[in-house]
């Protein structure tokens, strides 16, 4: 402590002086609060531009991480992050050239997106030893990008310089290609968990991720734990990992890990993995899609089924009733001609026109029972008349009958 205080003494000495050094070593002081000085973003800032504009490339890297996060008072500017990082690379600051190679990679701060020049960039900072670039090149060796051979040994040599210098991105490549023994490197899953737990532990959502997986299945000497695996996956997926996010899903869709079954969240969080081009969730939501057109079509087979089934039940049940309405006219027409076979046989029990018929006479001839109303009354007279009308072939006796009945019931 007692050096740090003196160091901030001959840094505000000679910063006092125009010292760009100086000033950016004040800056870094003040900006973690070191040498009995309080943390202040925005004197570290005014400390790095002073130095940033000596052409001190330190200080010009500084700087741009301020405008890169709106630190120090200073708005948030890609373009100025841009801008200094090139003053810096320019001059040879391995940590300028790598992060405008990031720039470039990406497209940001007003600059086009090229590969090539995020190459040629990322070479310089890795030959200088810049962990982050080596990392970044190897990445680009792996897939063949950036105008560079597609490479598994030179991307596995990168990954190796870079996870020596505890690199937590070529900690976590360097993973993947011990596990799937790419790179000239055999395939070793112990080697590989280890170095993820090393990525992980440093906050590197891929090598969570990778630790999650492996968690997941009880590989590279570490125990089936869901709940760990599960725990992982969340970390990632909460960085925007698409294999975070993916694995996380799946955990969803089968209520793994402590976490609930939830179809709706699997399905966004396969959407938001499959967005950034990972090939198992897109397939994933392709196979999901597939099963939701087959169960919609199965539902309308089903509901397409019931319909004919109840369609089916309502014409049976229409036919039984028409079948016993017919059996019921059957069964009246064959009644009315037994009464009036019996009347011809027997003859008429009272002389219809004398107006001797009771009401009880009046109500079987009719054939119905007592209380009818008058609209029943006229119903069965009007039926029975069509049938036994002397014109059609009926009884003129049994006509009369007919005709007394129907007076005595509706007087």
């Amino acid at each position: 402590m007692s050096d740090d205080r003196e160091a901030t003494r001959l840094f505000k000495l000679a910063a006092d002086q125009g010292a760009a050094w100086a000033q950016y070593n004040l800056g870094l002081f003040y900006a973690h609060g070191r040498g009995g000085l309080p943390k202040d973003d925005r004197e570290a800032a005014r400390l790095f531009k002073f130095a940033a504009e000596q052409g001190y490339a330190k200080a010009q890297y500084n700087l741009r991480v301020f405008y890169m996060d709106g630190r120090g008072g200073l708005p948030k500017d890609d373009r100025e992050a841009a801008r200094l990082y090139k003053l810096a690379a320019d001059q040879g600051h391995a940590y300028g050239q790598d992060n405008l190679g990031f720039f470039y990679k990406q497209g940001r701060g007003g600059l086009p997106q090229n590969d090539r020049e995020a190459a040629q960039l990322w070479k310089l900072a890795a030959d200088q030893g810049d962990a982050w670039a080596q990392a970044n090149l190897g990445v680009f060796y792996m897939d063949g990008r950036g105008g560079l051979p597609k490479d598994d040994r030179e991307a596995a040599r990168l990954y190796k310089l870079a996870a020596d210098q505890g690199d937590a991105g070529g900690q976590a490549n360097l993973g993947v290609c011990y596990a799937e023994g790419r790179g000239g490197l055999s395939k070793n899953d112990g080697e590989a968990a280890q170095l993820w737990k090393l990525s992980a532990d440093q906050g590197h959502a891929y090598g969570q991720a990778s630790l999650g997986f492996f968690y997941a299945h009880g590989r590279g000497g570490v125990p089936k734990d869901d709940r760990e695996a599960a725990r992982l996956f969340k970390l990632a997926a909460g960085q925007g990992d698409a294999y975070g996010q993916a694995n996380l899903g799946v955990f969803y869709m089968d209520g793994r890990g402590g976490v609930p079954k939830d179809d709706h969240e699997a399905l966004r969080l396969y959407k938001l993995a499959a967005d950034q081009g990972n090939a198992w969730a897109q397939d994933a939501l392709t196979r999901r899609s597939w099963q939701q057109q087959q169960e919609e079509q199965e539902r309308q087979r089903e509901a397409a089924a019931r319909e004919w089934r109840r369609r089916q039940e309502e014409a049976a049940a229409q036919e039984r009733q028409r079948q016993q309405q017919e059996e019921q006219e059957r069964q009246r027409e064959a009644a009315a001609r037994e009464r009036q076979r019996r009347q011809e046989e027997q003859g008429p029990r009272r002389d219809a026109a004398s107006g001797n018929t009771s009401a009880a006479q009046a109500l079987e001839i009719l054939g119905i029972k007592a209380g009818a109303t008058e609209q029943e009354i006229r119903a069965a007279y009007n039926r029975l008349m069509k049938r036994v009308h002397p014109d059609v072939g009926g009884s003129e006796v049994f006509s009369k009958q007919l005709n007394a009945a129907r007076d005595v019931l509706l007087g």
